[in-house]
């Protein structure tokens, strides 16, 4: 009977939800009228355009670095051997060298303040700068050079020509050390190639078809050779040329010094103990030490530097300490520190061959003179050194015409 009523109950249930499901899926057209949908509400609109959003300018921090900073190779100084003091002479302060102090009146270098650099007025080039100063320009001068007058006469006119065609070849010496340099670079990458050989050697030179080939690809390292043992050989042609050019010059320039030195200055003699600058009266010059030439004038590969340079003088072999005398009387225009000529004298001395006459003195271990001091021929000026750009005591010994450096032999 329990079971009866659950059964009956159930049924029950059954019906009733039945009739609820039937009842909420009547269609419209029955005349049951249909749940309104909600309505979606508007989106919010923004104002157009948009506010761009500005960058921050706070600077990022440094990214690492994935590479070892590069390690600059400096180059050892070179060694100064001590120049020994003249009798009753200052001696050297301690630390320092010959080679790097300044004149008398300049500041002695101090611990841990920087030495003067190259750009420095009256600072020495440093030997390791000298490649690199040359390498920008073959005819740099490593030396500091005076001005020089116009070459408004004809023998002054010749000067300034035996000066340019100096230079000129100073320039072709230096531009042929680096071009042999690249040839034999290049000649390693190429090895052994017997058929360039052969071109270079059997007479038909760099004009042979073969040689047109080479140029035409000079990107190869044949044509790289080719090409430039073919600059080698032009650079070697015209400065045969050019050391032609500077003897033949020379010979004029010494012809015409004679002369000078036969003939009285004008105005020496009215000129002398009055003052002034003149007190050339023609005749040879005094030599200013003794000891022998150990460099003459002209081009030479540089002992210090390392390059080749003008050598604007001689150089007279005199021992540290020795006297130097003024070639003749005339008027101090220079005396101090002067860069690779370290302690250095110019002396002025008048008219010599319609032109402006100095004699120059370097590498002094001591100056005795000041600038603007009128001096007589024979007085002492300073004493032998070997301060500047020296390997060694000498005396650098200088005749200028018109500021442009002659070779003094024909005048001492």
């Amino acid at each position: 009977m329990r079971n009866v009523r659950w059964y009956v109950g159930g049924a029950l249930s059954a019906a009733v939800t039945a009739t609820l499901v039937v009842s909420s899926s009547v269609p419209a057209h029955a005349g049951v009228p249909p749940v309104p949908l909600p309505v979606p509400l508007p989106l919010p609109t923004a104002p157009l355009p948009l506010p761009l959003p500005t960058p921050s300018t706070a600077p990022l921090p440094p990214l690492p670095s994935l590479l070892p900073p590069p390690r600059v190779k400096t180059p050892a100084p070179t060694p100064v051997q001590p120049v020994p003091a003249a009798p009753g002479s200052p001696a050297a302060p301690a630390g320092g060298s010959p080679g790097t102090r300044p004149a008398a009146g300049q500041p002695a270098p101090q611990p841990g303040v920087p030495a003067p650099t190259a750009s420095t007025p009256g600072a020495i080039v440093p030997p390791g700068d000298a490649a690199g100063i040359i390498a920008a320009d073959p005819g740099a001068d490593l030396y500091p050079q005076p001005p020089v007058d116009p070459a408004t006469t004809p023998q002054a006119r010749l000067v300034a020509q035996l000066s340019d065609v100096q230079h000129r070849e100073q320039y072709l010496q230096n531009v042929l050390i680096r071009t042999r340099a690249d040839l034999a670079a290049a000649q390693r990458q190429v090895g052994s190639v017997p058929p360039l050989v052969a071109l270079l050697t059997d007479g038909a030179g760099p004009t042979g078809p073969g040689a047109a080939a080479a140029q035409g690809a000079v990107g190869t390292p044949e044509g790289r050779v080719l090409a430039l043992t073919a600059a080698v050989d032009a650079g070697r042609a015209e400065l045969a040329r050019r050391q032609t050019e500077a003897l033949d010059l020379q010979r004029q320039v010494n012809s015409q010094a004679q002369q000078a030195m036969a003939a009285p200055a004008p105005g020496a003699a009215a000129a002398a103990g009055t003052g002034t600058t003149a007190g050339y009266g023609g005749g040879k010059l005094r030599r200013p030490a003794p000891g022998p030439i150990t460099s003459p004038f002209g081009m030479r590969f540089d002992p210090y530097y390392h390059v080749w340079q003008l050598h604007a003088g001689v150089d007279i072999g005199a021992p540290a300490g020795a006297q130097i005398v003024a070639a003749a009387a005339g008027r101090v225009v220079q005396a101090g520190w002067n860069g690779g000529y370290g302690n250095y004298t110019c002396i002025e001395h008048g008219q010599a061959d319609g032109q402006r006459l100095t004699t120059c003195y370097g590498h002094q271990q001591k100056i005795l003179v000041s600038s603007g001091q009128q001096v007589s021929a024979g007085q002492v000026i300073g004493l032998v050194g070997s301060t500047g750009a020296a390997t060694g005591p000498h005396l650098h010994f200088e005749v200028r015409l018109g500021g442009r450096p002659v070779d003094p032999m024909p005048w001492i």
